[in-house]
């Protein structure tokens, strides 16, 4: 290798190790939920409630913990040094599990020939334009113990994010989140079907 090439490569390597050392950090941002900081304990279920079992919740490929933002239905992109302090699809989960504990006349149980809950994350965007806001939607599915199908539903819900700031987008967006949750939480216990009742 001649000396002119290793000139070359020695200032591209210091290059690299400027624009690198130059990035900042990530910041990390949590969407606050009132039902996780509600201060009354969830009501314990009576043994006659109507048993449900919490089976998958899960999120879209895109939903990571770096924050996604959106300019319209079809152009997402991600921020580099803007992430989430967990996956989406877990501050899904924890809010559901207090949602549906505070459901009246609802158990949940962890086995069993039960009803069924699956629950997809379908958006956890800062929508940028036209209006400036968080936009959470969630597809739950309510099937009976005989996996009939209950409900397969979409819930969605925007907040509007009064600011250009990381933590208004995560405060706009713990809302949303906790809206979705409340419908689904709701729907649920409209729909939820009383075990069968043998006639032995």
């Amino acid at each position: 290798m001649t000396a002119r090439r290793i000139g070359w490569l020695a200032a591209l390597v210091s290059l690299c190790g400027c624009l690198f050392h130059d990035a900042p950090p990530p910041r990390y941002y949590a969407p606050p939920s009132a039902l996780e900081r509600a201060d009354d304990p969830a009501p314990v279920p009576s043994r006659s409630a109507r048993p449900l079992r919490v089976r998958h919740v899960h999120a879209a490929a895109y939903l990571t913990e770096q924050i996604v933002w959106r300019t319209s239905d079809v152009e997402y992109g991600l921020y580099e040094q803007r992430r989430w302090t967990d996956f989406p699809s877990r501050y899904l989960q924890r809010t559901l599990v207090q949602a549906l504990d505070r459901t009246a006349d609802v158990r949940r149980v962890a086995t069993g020939a039960v009803p069924t809950l699956d629950v997809e994350l379908v958006a956890f965007d800062e929508v940028l334009t036209p209006t400036h806001e968080a936009a959470v939607a969630a597809v739950a599915t309510l099937r009976a113990a005989d996996q009939a199908a209950i409900f397969d539903r979409t819930f969605a819900a925007r907040r509007p994010i009064p600011d250009d700031t990381p933590s208004a987008v995560a405060r706009a967006m713990g809302a949303a989140l906790d809206e979705v949750v409340e419908q689904i939480a709701s729907e649920v216990g409209a729909q939820l079907p009383r075990p069968a009742v043998s006639s032995r």
